[in-house]
């Protein structure tokens, strides 16, 4: 998925949320103050699913978030204006733009003390940045403001927009080379400070958090899916998802179980690198197959196809289809040659193309179909399983059928 369909919806969220406390600004106003706990309570929620899936960067933003609901909940408190001399929207911002660049470090002592550590490092010097910050470089940066419209520049100081900008430019960078929901999420986040920070209402920062908060959910929910039903190498469903999937068919479908000819001997010829780019490319050109099929990760070099609501007859067609696809791919390489053993080189029928740095992949199909007398799945898959070792038995790169 692209940078710009993940990170849309959030985006587009967040702006109808405000848009929507601005229309209706008593009605928010009213339940601001009879559930003014909601939001903190949303984000106590959503801290303890991420300490569920040792999300710690998670829990870490939640608690940053929650810092801004405790905030406006007990602005008298004098722990808590202590905490505010150092813990400003420019801090909170630079935090939040340091977790992207972060990883999930669990929940170890030894992590925590060293997260402790350079988020108490990232407040010192943002706190010094700007309370020290020299005069005579002010003139520099003071173009800067010019790029704001004139009812934000007043708001901003120099130093203010020169920071965000950076932050905003290095979270880009971080999202176009790592375009998970958690990174979107840390972003979209990141983009709400300046905003919180300059508004004195503060059950718009309320409505945020919480809205907030359902990203940070949502997020958590769906990463943690994508990894326990997607295969991490070949992005298509795993075998996990595959056993879920058949939950949901009918009394009529057909099984395929597709195998990567010889590769063991790409492996031996090339590395698991280039192995694992055959992987790549075989399950792109699976998860392109028609006729209403559904491609998983069956383990190894094996794949299966479902196709609900079909016969053999009709999946065949198919399913030579895509044989014939895969067979007339041509793979260039990208991997160096490596060594090869001299027994290897008389029992390996790919040596050549290390040379030439140009492969030809093929896949065998065994396709079987729901009946009476196998009506179970694991009878038909082991069916389509016989079909797939006639179909290597008779010479591979073909569809048999059982």
């Amino acid at each position: 998925m692209s940078l710009l369909h993940r990170l849309l919806p959030v985006l587009m969220l967040l702006g109808l949320v405000q848009w929507v406390a601005q229309r209706n600004h008593s009605l928010l106003f009213r339940w601001s103050e009879q559930l003014s706990y909601l939001p903190l309570v949303s984000i106590i929620f959503t801290m303890l699913v991420a300490t569920k899936f040792g999300r710690s960067r998670v829990v870490i933003a939640c608690l940053l978030l929650a810092y801004l609901c405790i905030e406006g909940l007990w602005p008298a408190n004098q722990y808590i204006a202590f905490v505010s001399l150092f813990l400003t929207a420019p801090a909170l911002t630079v935090l939040l733009g340091l977790l992207l660049w972060d990883r999930d470090r669990g929940f170890a002592l030894p992590n925590l003390l060293l997260t402790l550590l350079w988020m108490t490092a990232a407040v010192l010097v943002t706190y010094a940045l700007f309370e020290h910050f020299p005069e005579q470089w002010l003139h520099w940066l003071k173009p800067i403001n010019t790029l704001l419209p004139q009812s934000i520049s007043p708001l901003l100081s120099p130093v203010h927009w020169s920071l965000y900008l950076v932050l905003l430019l290095f979270g880009l960078l971080r999202l176009i080379l790592n375009t998970s929901h958690s990174h979107c999420m840390l972003f979209t986040s990141m983009l709400m400070m300046p905003v919180l920070a300059h508004q004195d209402q503060f059950f718009i920062t309320q409505v945020t958090v919480f809205t907030l908060s359902l990203v940070f959910l949502t997020a958590v929910i769906i990463d943690s899916h994508n990894m326990a039903f997607k295969d991490e190498l070949t992005t298509i469903p795993s075998r996990r998802a595959l056993m879920q999937y058949v939950q949901t068919l009918g009394t009529r479908y057909v099984v395929a179980m597709a195998d990567i000819d010889h590769f063991k001997s790409f492996n031996d010829s090339y590395g698991h690198d280039v192995g694992d780019q055959v992987l790549k490319l075989v399950a792109s050109k699976l998860q392109k197959v028609s006729g209403g099929g559904k491609a998983f990760r069956y383990g190894g070099e094996e794949f299966t196809l479902l196709f609900p609501r079909k016969s053999v007859h009709q999946v065949l067609p198919h399913l030579e289809q895509l044989r014939e696809d895969i067979a007339a791919y041509t793979m260039v390489i990208r991997a160096h040659d490596r060594p090869v053993k001299k027994s290897a080189k008389k029992t390996n029928p790919h040596r050549r193309a290390s040379v030439q740095k140009k492969v030809n992949v093929s896949c065998s199909f065994g396709v079987a179909s729901r009946s009476r007398l196998h009506s179970q799945f694991s009878a038909v898959l082991k069916l389509a399983d016989q079909a797939l070792y006639d179909a290597k038995k008779a010479g591979r790169n073909c569809v048999k059928s059982r």
